[in-house]
């Protein structure tokens, strides 16, 4: 992507922009997801291939420098993500190797970066794979998404696909094209960057903001009758951070989203979100836990009880030198968020339990929350390890194996209030 022409600026035969704290961290997200998503789907053994398509909207120029180093932007990522999978699979393998079979798909509106991209992956080895499985667009992202999606859904088997849409402000993605993805590939993913800061910063009641709003298709889902009052509240961000991350959501047609908040080093940066949009619970639990890993800030902007983490530049040790939450220890940020996510679901799960008269599958109470809770499925299952322990409620396995903590809680298990388990005995 394009920041400035001052900082992010590819240009063959000068040294790449630099990499910022932030952007590393975001990085560390995108490709720690991408080796969970691998090894769920290869989980079963017996599996030998996987059909995968990979988008990276806006790509820049594959390379950045950091300090004295040179690093790989998401495109190389992506590339050398894959190939550390595909080995992993076959680390214990002499005869029948698995395969990772990945289409890439990388867009770039500027020249200068998209020839600085050609140049990176010829340089990293990668020139017989272009125009194979390496597909470069020099385009924006709109003009070419429906042909990458036609792509991907023609390939036999070749239904997953997962999007990153790393635009750099709140109106280079339409809510639009996110659907027709999402609704066009059965196993399509997204993760998409929306910088929220900047759209509140500037945002006002005015026919220039409406037509941005409408154009990314947020317009319908903030409150702009009451707008002048939410500002004279002095929360108003708060309330708006609410109806824009209702909005993505509904807008997009996902039945899952998460988010990441993330922030950068400085003394009044705008904060993002890494938004993550998907038709599957599961990767909406897989993506929560690479969260957990590199989270080091939360925050209660969405709604009560709903803890979002993120990560801030400024209580990264590692990078402020000071005093503050660790990044590469997050023990302190873990231990206050787990208790305080256990604390809120403990109280607020057995009500939700008692309310469904004919009991609920754990994996429905999952896909019940899941857009209102930071929580992964382990974390839920040890906050009802206190009404399993008072009877308040019971779980009962499809065997009529009666469960005695949250940790053996298995997805299928029905829960129920405890008066009921007669039903299930």
């Amino acid at each position: 992507m394009a920041k400035s022409k001052a900082k992010w600026n590819w240009e063959v035969g000068q040294p790449p922009p630099p990499l910022d704290p932030h952007s590393k961290v975001k990085h560390q997200v995108v490709t720690d997801y991408l080796r969970r998503y691998v090894s769920v789907l290869m989980a079963n053994e017996k599996i030998p291939n996987l059909k995968l398509t990979l988008v990276d909207g806006f790509s820049g120029g594959g390379l950045y420098t950091d300090g004295a180093d040179t690093k790989y932007g998401s495109p190389l990522l992506l590339l050398k993500t894959i190939e550390e999978a595909e080995a992993l699979l076959n680390l214990k393998r002499s005869v029948v190797q698995r395969k990772v079979d990945a289409q890439f798909h990388f867009v770039e509106v500027h020249k200068p970066t998209c020839d600085y991209l050609k140049h990176a992956l010829k340089a990293e080895g990668y020139s017989e794979k272009i125009g194979r499985s390496i597909a470069i667009y020099q385009n924006d992202f709109d003009e070419v998404y429906k042909s990458i999606v036609a792509s991907a859904a023609n390939r036999k088997g070749g239904q997953r696909a997962l999007f990153l849409l790393d635009q750099y402000s709140y109106d280079k993605i339409k809510l639009k094209t996110v659907q027709h993805i999402l609704s066009n590939l059965r196993g399509a993913e997204i993760i998409l960057t929306f910088n929220f800061d900047s759209l509140l910063s500037f945002l006002t009641d005015s026919d220039q903001f409406h037509k941005i709003t409408q154009k990314i298709g947020l317009e319908e889902y903030i409150d702009w009758d009451g707008y002048a009052a939410l500002k004279a509240q002095g929360r108003w961000r708060e309330i708006i951070q609410r109806q824009l991350a209702y909005g993505i959501w509904k807008a997009s047609g996902a039945r899952f989203m998460t988010l990441f908040f993330v922030t950068p080093l400085g003394d009044a940066p705008w904060s993002y979100w890494l938004v993550h949009l998907s038709n599957a619970y599961k990767a909406n639990d897989v993506m929560k836990s690479v969260h957990w890993q590199y989270g080091n800030s939360f925050g209660h902007s969405l709604e009560p009880g709903y803890f979002q983490i993120g990560y801030k530049a400024n209580q990264d040790e590692a990078v402020t030198r000071q005093s503050g939450f660790e990044f590469t220890q997050p023990a302190a940020f873990d231990t206050e968020l787990l208790a305080a996510s256990i604390e809120t679901l403990s109280d607020k799960l057995p009500r939700i339990i008692h309310g469904c008269t004919e009991g609920i599958s754990f994996s429905s109470v999952m896909e019940g929350i899941a857009n209102q809770t930071n929580a992964t499925a382990d974390i839920v299952r040890s906050s009802l390890d206190q009404a399993i322990l008072t009877s308040e409620i019971q779980v009962v396995s499809p065997k009529g194996v009666i469960r005695t903590k949250g940790s053996s809680i298995h997805q299928n298990d029905i829960i129920v209030p405890h008066r009921q388990r007669s039903i299930f005995l």
